[in-house]
């Protein structure tokens, strides 16, 4: 028997599954692909942010307690109680929309591949 004889042309029906499982497995890649950029990866950026943002408002929150309450008592050896609470709050309401200005004004871009492309195009 001749060597060249014995090796069989792959059928049509297993080339045209063979050429199914390539594409199958292609989407299978992409949609893992998709989930993992777009899904997964941003809530446990957020997830991790969160749980930052938890604790240092929990710290900044018993911190600024103790120090609002230590003024006001300060404040209060001068002027009277009432007013030594209207200018803390005042203080208060001006330190709070400045820094909620300073944080929201920065635009949030997550890390996928379509922000990296659009960066490293960038002139």
């Amino acid at each position: 028997m001749d060597p060249d004889t014995t090796i069989d042309d792959p059928s049509i029906e297993s080339e045209f599954a063979r050429i199914f499982k390539y594409i199958d497995l292609y989407f299978q890649q992409k949609t893992d692909l998709f989930l993992q950029h777009y899904v997964f990866e941003p809530f446990d950026f957020l997830f991790k942010r969160i749980m930052c943002l938890a604790v240092i408002v929990t710290l900044l929150a018993a911190g600024t307690l103790a120090l609002v309450i230590g003024v006001i008592l300060l404040l209060s050896t001068v002027v009277p109680l009432w007013a030594a609470l209207l200018i803390m709050g005042a203080i208060i309401f001006v330190a709070g929309g400045v820094l909620t200005y300073i944080v929201l004004s920065k635009k949030l871009v997550l890390k996928t591949p379509t922000a990296e492309m659009l960066n490293n195009e960038k002139p």
